[in-house]
């Protein structure tokens, strides 16, 4: 059977396409999605206020739609579900009372300046004003975990809110069977497949996937169907469709790794629900991704990858220090996953590039250091202050010399001033099958592959330093440090982020919206 990645297309296509058809509605003539995306957002429907009679309706749909999900998921029921009517202020105040809690936690300075360093973030990129400036403009019905309570909307029809409701009557199901606050907390710990073992990104993506899928079998009901019995519909559209739901100047001009991350729970967590409903049914898509949550991005992205169990040995970097002369600090480490590998390949190359060449992911992993004579303080670091050693694993050699290839021509689009060196050839059974060098403003970058389908990358430090860091590296030369024992994904911990975890929400209910945007029309 064909897969939803194989057929290079995406899910949410046919989920947009659906929306303007399933009730009969075409969309204006001329109109294009964008059209339609830009539409919602500038409507704010002040005009439009239920009456008593649409509100008694509304609540009582409440308990028919949660019977749907219960029966469509599998999911038994356990409680009603509590429901409340809210106006525009209500939620605003809300919103507003939320976002004064929040502070952007000063340990993440260091993720954001290694993202900087890999080239995920712009040097000169502020993430805490574009977070400020892209959240708070999406409003729509929500259910609170904490409350156990879903609150709708009073000014928003009452056919636009059904399938929202299903949508978010889902999460309803799901807290009362596996209690999502707790489940959601992930424990950090490291297993015989890796570091990354049970993200709560991950998890994410589960939950947010089940909940859209839902949202599909609500819209297809009235034509007897289900995206379990319908796979090939989900191949009607092609990508460009997907750019309408977050079709703004800001999203546009965002780095690829904040829309990556932005919509992964629930384009990605969709794809991946749907391939497990098509391979083991309901019973795995729902109950058993619940039971057994994929770890990280690749389980994610590669759905049989997690079908298969798929066992992948960890990309680790021992202590260095003494190899470093203990002339440097670590600044940060961690993990670079699938999804980081693909934002950095479309950043910088094309959708076709990071498509084939991130699906080839086996692992990686890495680590900043910071010189200490440049540690002053009351001064914050630069890209400048900071030395760099990335270790990735490729499935084949093809994929391990594309990825070299690609990663040292891209030096030129992350700095300023960069020059190709020639290297000298290198004698010996201990060579690596290629290497670049590539001179900067802010040392040398190395860019070596071996033959077990390794890639080792070093910036910033001068040649003879990154000679004996690659030795050490390859004959495995001191004990693992113990902060990289945990490898959390670099860009899932964006999601550390109260405000980015917003942004996310955001652009989920902007797909949800724009889905059934038409059926008010």
């Amino acid at each position: 059977m064909k897969t939803f990645r194989q057929s290079g297309f995406l899910a949410i296509c046919f989920l947009t396409w659906f929306a303007f058809y399933a009730f009969g509605q075409e969309a204006n003539a001329g109109q294009s999605l964008g059209d339609v995306a830009r539409k919602l957002r500038k409507d704010t429907t002040n005009e439009v206020k239920m009456t008593d009679a649409d509100t008694k309706k509304l609540f009582e749909s409440v308990d028919r739609i949660f019977a749907f999900a219960a029966e469509d998921t599998e999911m038994p029921k356990h409680a009603v579900v509590k429901r409340r009517l809210v106006s525009k202020a209500d939620v605003e105040k809300y919103a507003a009372g939320q976002l004064a809690k929040e502070e952007f936690a000063k340990s993440f300075a260091e993720e954001e300046l290694s993202m900087k360093k890999l080239g995920l973030l712009p040097r000169d990129f502020n993430l805490k004003e574009f977070l400020v400036k892209s959240t708070g403009q999406q409003i729509a019905a929500y259910y609170d975990p904490e409350t156990k309570t879903i609150s709708m909307l009073n000014w928003v029809p009452l056919d636009r809110q059904e399938p929202i409701l299903a949508h978010e009557l889902t999460h309803a199901l799901q807290d009362q069977n596996y209690d999502l606050a707790h489940w959601m907390k992930a424990e950090k710990k490291t297993g015989e497949t890796g570091a990354t073992d049970d993200s709560a990104v991950a998890r994410k993506a589960v939950v947010e996937g089940q909940a859209m899928v839902v949202y599909v079998d609500y819209l297809l009901r009235p034509l007897g169907r289900s995206l379990e019995d319908t796979p090939g519909l989900v191949y009607q559209m092609e990508e460009p469709a997907v750019k309408a739901v977050i079709d703004s100047q800001l999203m546009h001009d965002a780095p690829m790794i904040l829309r990556e991350m932005g919509t992964f729970a629930y384009q990605e967590g969709l794809i991946f629900e749907g391939e497990l409903l098509h391979k083991g049914g309901k019973k795995m898509a729902f109950a058993g991704a619940f039971t057994r949550p994929p770890r990280n991005s690749h389980e994610v992205l590669q759905p049989e990858a997690y079908i298969g169990s798929e066992k992948l040995p960890p990309v680790r970097i021992p202590d260095m220090r003494e190899v470093l002369s203990n002339q440097y600090d670590v600044y940060d480490s961690g993990g670079i996953g699938e999804l980081d590998v693909r934002a950095l390949l479309k950043q910088y190359g094309g959708r076709k590039i990071a498509d084939e060449v991130s699906s080839a992911w086996q692992g990686g992993a890495y680590v900043t250091f910071r010189r200490r004579d440049k540690v002053v303080a009351d001064v914050t670091a630069s890209t400048g202050d900071l030395s760099l050693l990335y270790v990735s694993r490729w499935k084949t050699p093809q994929a391990a010399e594309r990825f070299a290839r690609f990663y040292a021509s891209a030096v030129s689009q992350r700095y300023h001033d960069a020059t190709a060196q020639e290297v000298q050839a290198c004698s010996g059974t201990n060579c690596p099958v290629s290497i670049a060098q590539i001179t900067t403003e802010e040392g040398p970058v190395i860019v070596e592959r071996w033959a077990d389908n390794t890639v080792i990358v070093s910036e910033s430090f001068d040649t003879a330093t990154a000679a004996k860091l690659r030795t050490a590296l390859r004959d495995g030369v001191g004990p693992v440090h113990a902060a990289a024992l945990w490898q959390e994904e670099i860009g899932f911990r964006l999601f550390e982020i109260p405000a980015f975890q917003r942004l996310a929400e955001e652009l989920g209910r902007q797909v949800v919206a724009v889905m059934s945007s038409e059926a008010e029309r």
